[in-house]
């Protein structure tokens, strides 16, 4: 056999080998998913390798206080979400029912893979009288440190969803730095084991209303996951960025450290007992 024959030979028999080994699979978190009252959810899974693949969606329904127990929406295409096949570079989507008769309900779902698939979430809102609203979400990993940009200003707020992956409950410090330069900290309740929590920021944390910047969320004892929403004066909305980070967090309440001594030029409009954050900056959030 003549040597360019050989490596014919050789790459031909890699391919097929590296075709048969069994892929790696893997756990991704869809942070949100709503169903009733008019709100739809579509969660789109790809498989982009070309090996055929496995999916299995597991699905937490929040129950209050952040915890959630096991929900199994009904979902128009398929009976069940579990064992879901899907041939190599192939794409399936899945919808609630999205009946405005049915009572909202909202929770999160685990996508438990083999490599090469991924997924996100459409949110679709339907009122009479407007136009469908949507807005989607990816499924990511977790992580112990999220960053967040937000505008809570003008009319605009910008809606969160975290959830709680691990088996132990988790307290979130959760530090802001507005545009112009002020600095608060603070914390969320604990979320619990498999929890679930959504509010939107400026009523979670009020210090924040009316102003834009960055959140950080951060995590001493495990990961999170977390999607965020944008939503204009109108109540279109679309999705955020959120930026999964590691390590310490950036934004703390020794970032921009205020001095009491010095004379402040613009009154900290939250005096000290500070009823929702620590004011790290002279003049703080305002």
């Amino acid at each position: 056999m003549n040597t360019g024959a050989m490596q014919k030979a050789i790459k031909t028999t890699l391919g097929a080998l590296l075709l048969a080994l069994p892929v790696i699979g893997q756990s991704l978190t869809i942070p949100h998913i709503v169903d009733g009252a008019g709100w739809q959810s579509t969660i789109v899974l790809t498989n982009m390798s070309a090996n055929a693949a496995s999916a299995t969606l597991v699905f937490h329904k929040e129950t209050g206080g952040g915890n959630t127990g096991p929900w199994t929406p009904t979902f128009q295409e398929v009976v069940s979400t579990s064992g879901l096949t899907m041939a190599g570079g192939s794409t399936l989507f899945l919808h609630t029912t999205g009946k405005a008769s049915d009572p909202l309900s909202q929770g999160w779902a685990e996508l438990n893979a083999d490599a090469g698939v991924t997924g996100y979430v459409v949110f679709t809102i339907r009122v009479p009288g407007r136009q469908d609203q949507e807005g989607t979400a990816p499924a990511a990993t977790a992580s112990n440190r999220m960053l967040v940009p937000y505008d809570d200003s003008n009319g605009f707020v910008t809606g969160i969803a975290v959830t709680n992956p691990t088996g132990s409950a988790q307290t979130l410090s959760v530090g802001f730095r507005t545009t112009s330069g002020g600095v608060a900290v603070n914390t969320l309740p604990a979320i619990p084991a498999g929890g679930h929590m959504s509010f939107v920021l400026s009523q979670q944390f009020p210090v924040i209303n009316g102003h834009e910047g960055l959140a950080e969320f951060y995590s001493s004892s495990g990961n999170v996951s977390m999607i965020a929403l944008r939503f204009n004066p109108t109540s279109s909305f679309t999705a955020a960025p959120v930026y999964a980070q590691t390590g310490a967090p950036l934004i703390t309440a020794s970032s921009d450290p205020y001095d009491p001594t010095m004379p402040d030029p613009n009154p900290n409009p939250y005096p000290y007992p500070y009823p929702y954050q620590t004011m790290t900056r002279a003049g703080g959030v305002h």
